[in-house]
């Protein structure tokens, strides 16, 4: 395979492109055999070589990626993992006693993945990032092992740039990981498991092998600890290393150069569970020349073995000299079967957890399951005890109890429990004494594993060997952690639905005793059986003079009506039955509901007199009104529901329509009219019933229709309905539409004639500069004063003359009114007066301001005006101004308040007639036109304008501006409408 350009110095990777030395070319063919991505770290974790299965794995490119933090190729939560798990396999640590026998080792050499020999090789489940971000769930197997270094030329590039130089001749940390996609756990059996691999073959095919002794890279290959045989063409073994001697007990000079068939026939098979499986699946291979093989075995236990299992990978070599021979590989999977073990057993243990009554029984089951099952000899239980805040102990495991007379209480913040429950996270910590957190340092247990219990406590696991759990226990653990929380999760749940019925039924019984219906329930012999409150108060009669005691003898009466047969027909037909009816010995009328059951009748009733005697009010006011719109001239009069049905429809109006008054009642405006015009009226009804009193102008059938809609309400100001009233005014919308038309052409002519007016001044102004300027030696004083005055009288002139233009031209000249932000016609208005905001050292304080129907340009100019006035008549101090807004039912109020020198109320209605001022000039300037235009633009927005002022402390300007409508159906239907408020 290929990998980094060679560099004018060696680098400690095994299998460099541009060496020329055998076994290094030997290594890389075998590297590329390896069914899976190959990676190598240095001292500081940085990525030294990568292969190309890995790279295609993940997408990366080489140059990307090496020399790079390992970080480049996992996900974030990965990272933390890998490097805990290489830093505990690089420390040397010394048996705890001398008292470890070799059995112990060798029990935790399986356990933390290190084989016989002492390396240190751990396996994890990561998950690899891709170049573009997606996650590969992989299994990857790290082999953590020391190189002789001749010289310190001999270091990466990385470990030089970081500081990680050595000495000469010290050894240094390196890191080998083989990583393959994680496939779904499997079944287990005892025999051979066969999968075809349908993976694709690699890019590159198997590279030629170098003719050289491969034995001179051996031990290098037995840090991947895994097993390998090379055959050649001839199905003989070339070479084999020692981890298959480890993997089947077998000597390797045994095995050379013998036939593969007569090694596994007289040497392998007998040594694996099924061997007539493993003999048959291996030498199918060789007879129909698989190209790929994969399958699962169990090496059992013997001489110079451990009982394992193995996965089985192999492959032809294409070229070389041993071409046409295969290489086979052999993976060490028993973590992962003794996981699928653990698993199928902690499954049924679980079940038997979520069986118990009580959180203590529960534990007391998950610390000897914890035990037999997963192996954690030291347990416990904590649980989080609210009162004292603290981790009290609930129950721990036999040797855990020998060990701890008194096991500890973990009070807040105390020891490394605390820091996982207070976290949510896990703790695995391979020698606890070293911890800062640690509760005793001279506890006598070294490992320590913490895992939360979501709100309810930890469980803690320990060891008296240092590094004696690792991610694998630890994944398991956390799922047996999980399932105790869901065991006191339906424990909790379930006392909580006990505690619920128990208050239920106790509420239950108060309710029937003070709800505000009376309720008594009878036996199938028509007895009292309970009688609440109301229902002594109803029936007049106490409690006690009732219950036993039979309903039709207290109340004969009821024999007589229909009481004594609706209540037969309820226990007969097993149906709830309702209905209304009036005592006339109680003198009420009563609601009454009776619900039957095999055991009796639930009879609930109530005095609903009051409601009789308003349904009997609302009858005649809707004959009042029935009557009105009978008789109502040109137009026609409409009551409607909350459903926005008509329930009373009449008038004299429907001579000209349509449709009659029996078209409409019980339906909706949409199902009788056009769209465009039963949306409007929908929308009318609907905005009635929030409380807004509205009128609006409708076209319709060539007329024009004036719809005013509200509510009615009772004495208490509760709706009873909604009410319409249409009037046709196509009369009256002709008289305004000449009426504009007339105003239009006085606006015209207004227009016309001030344009005109301004030459002749701007001539008079000329000719007055003109004489001035050419006579200015001749005129004395007073002739230079006329002049000014007169050309001063001129541009006041012209001034008004501008003024009336620009009035003449609200209507002409102004924009389509639409949704305009006030926000920004303030901030546009604010930089148009900043020099003078500047200057006067204004302040202006501005709620946040909605936005409205309007012209944009002439709101702008409606603000400019009213905040240039603000300033202006502010009196000696610095202005102070406030701009608010609040909402009056389809309309906004805007209001422009300042302190200043105020206005007379007297005179506030004159301050909007054109040209009238309540200063004089040399008080304040101004033409006496401005208020007048805010008026005119105002009123082109259906909106009003009106001053409140104290002379001395100050005005408020207030303008009302049309809402925005969420769905405006003027928009959507293109109908003509208008709308007024009320």
């Amino acid at each position: 395979m290929s990998d980094r350009a060679p560099s004018t110095k060696p680098t400690p990777t095994f299998w460099a492109d541009g060496s020329e030395n055998p076994g290094s070319q030997y290594y890389r063919a075998l590297v590329d055999a390896v069914d899976g991505g190959v990676f190598q770290l240095d001292a500081a974790n940085r990525l030294v070589a990568v292969d190309d299965a890995l790279l295609e794995l993940t997408g990366h490119d080489r140059d990307a990626v090496l020399d790079e933090p390992v970080s480049v190729l996992l996900e974030t939560d990965a990272v933390p993992r890998l490097e805990r798990r290489v830093r505990a396999r690089t420390d040397d640590r010394a048996p705890e006693s001398e008292n470890e026998t070799a059995g112990a080792d060798a029990d935790r050499r399986r356990n933390a993945g290190t084989g016989a020999d002492g390396k240190s090789v751990a396996t994890l489940e990561l998950d690899l990032r891709t170049v573009d971000g997606a996650s590969v769930p992989c299994e990857v197997r790290l082999n953590v092992f020391r190189v002789d270094e001749g010289d310190s030329d001999s270091q990466s590039e990385s470990e030089r740039r970081d500081g990680n130089a050595n000495e000469t001749g010290r050894r240094r940390r390196a890191v080998i990981g083989i990583v393959r996609e994680r496939d779904e756990p499997g079944e287990e059996s005892d025999g051979v498991e066969y999968r075809h691999d349908d993976a694709q073959e690699h890019a590159a095919t198997t590279p030629v092998l170098a003719d050289a002794d491969p034995g001179s890279l051996a031990p290098v290959l037995d840090e991947a600890d895994v097993g390998i045989f090379v055959l050649d063409a001839d199905r003989r073994v070339a070479w084999a290393n020692e981890t298959i001697e480890r993997y089947f007990g077998l000597e390797r000079a045994a095995v050379l150069g013998r036939d593969k068939h007569r090694v596994i026939e007289e040497s392998i098979q007998h040594r694996t569970a099924d061997p007539e499986g493993f003999r048959d699946t291996v030498l199918s291979t060789y007879d129909d020349g698989t190209d790929r093989e994969r399958f699962e075995c169990r090496v059992t236990a013997g001489d110079e073995r451990d009982e394992r299992w193995l996965e089985h990978r192999s492959r032809p070599i294409e070229s070389g000299p041993y071409a046409g021979g295969r290489i086979e590989c052999y993976y060490d999977v028993t973590d992962r079967h003794r996981r699928i073990d653990q698993l199928r057993r902690l499954n049924a243990a679980v079940r038997d957890w979520l069986e118990a009554d009580s959180n203590e029984e529960a534990a007391e089951r998950a610390c000897r399951s914890l035990r037999e099952t997963l192996g954690l000899e030291i347990n416990g239980v904590f649980t989080y005890d609210s009162e004292r805040d603290a981790l009290r102990p609930v129950r721990q495991s036999e040797p855990a109890a020998t060990l701890f007379e008194e096991p500890p209480t973990f009070e807040r913040g105390e020891g490394i429990a605390w820091r996982a429950f207070e976290s949510g996270e896990p703790e695995l910590s391979g020698d606890v004494r070293s911890d800062p957190d640690v509760y005793n340092p001279e506890t006598p247990i070294r490992s320590e594993l913490v895992l939360p219990v979501g709100d309810y406590g930890v469980v803690i696991a320990g060891s008296r060997r240092p590094d004696a759990f690792d991610e694998g226990t630890l994944s398991i653990a956390e799922i047996a952690a999980s399932s105790l929380e869901t065991a006191f999760d339906r424990i909790e749940t379930e006392r909580r639905l006990q505690r619920r019925k128990h208050d239920l039924e106790t509420e239950l019984s108060e309710i029937l005793g003070r709800v505000s219906d009376g309720f008594y329930a009878l036996d199938e012999e028509w007895r009292f059986t309970h009688v609440n409150e109301r229902a002594e108060e109803l029936l007049g009669y106490p409690r006690e003079e009732l219950v036993g005691e039979v309903v039709w003898d207290v109340f004969p009466g009821g024999t007589r009506s229909e009481l004594i047969d609706r209540y037969h027909e309820a226990m007969e037909t097993q149906r709830s039955i309702s209905w209304e009816r009036y005592s006339g010995s109680l003198e009420i009328w009563m609601e009454i509901q009776i619900y039957p059951s095999e055991t009796g009748l639930s009879v609930y009733f109530r005095d609903i007199t009051e409601r009789r005697e308003r349904q009997r009010k609302l009858e005649e006011r809707e004959q009042r009104y029935r009557t009105l719109a009978e008789n109502f001239p040109n137009g026609v009069v409409t009551l409607y529901d909350e459903d926005l049905r008509y329930t009373l429809v009449d008038g004299k109006g429907f001579e000209d329509l349509p449709q009659s008054a029996t078209d409409l009642e019980g339906r909706r405006p949409s199902d009788v009219f056009p769209t465009p015009v039963g949306a409007e009226l929908e929308e009318l009804f609907e905005r009635s019933f929030d409380g807004e009193r509205l009128v609006r102008k409708i076209e319709y059938e060539g007329q024009v229709w004036r719809v005013q809609a509200a509510t009615i309400t009772d004495e208490d100001g509760d709706v009873l309905s909604g009410m319409a009233i249409a009037q046709d005014v196509t009369e009256r919308k002709e008289y305004e539409r000449r009426l504009e038309a007339s105003n239009e052409r006085l606006e015209q002519f207004a227009y016309a004639a001030s344009h005109d007016l301004q030459e002749p001044l701007r001539m008079v102004t000329s000719y007055l500069q003109l004489l001035e300027r050419r006579y200015a030696d001749d005129l004395d004083d007073d002739a230079a004063e006329f002049i000014d005055y007169a050309v001063d009288g001129a541009e006041r002139m012209r001034e008004m003359i501008d003024g009336l233009l620009e009035y003449s031209r609200i209507e002409t000249q102004g924009e389509p009114l639409e949704p305009v932000d006030l926000n920004g016609v303030l901030a546009d208005v604010r930089q148009d007066l900043e020099l003078r905001i500047e200057e006067s050292d204004a302040e202006i304080v501005a709620e946040s301001l909605p936005r409205v129907r309007g012209d944009a340009g002439q709101l702008r100019q409606v603000f400019q005006n009213l905040l240039s006035n603000a300033i202006e008549y502010s009196g000696e101090g610095a202005p102070t101004i406030e701009i608010s807004a609040s909402r009056e039912g389809t309309m906004w109020e805007i209001s422009v308040a300042d302190e200043g020198i105020g206005i007379d109320p007297e005179q506030t209605d004159r301050v909007f007639e054109v040209f009238q001022r309540l200063h004089s000039r040399e008080e304040h300037a101004g033409t006496g036109i401005g208020l007048t235009l805010c008026k005119r633009i105002v009123e082109r927005h259906d909106g009003e304008i009106r001053i409140d002022s104290t002379p001395g402390e100050g005005t408020t300007v207030s303008v009302t501006l049309p809402v925005v409508a969420g769905d405006s159906q003027e928009a959507e239907s293109g109908s003509k409408c208008e709308t007024e408020t009320e």
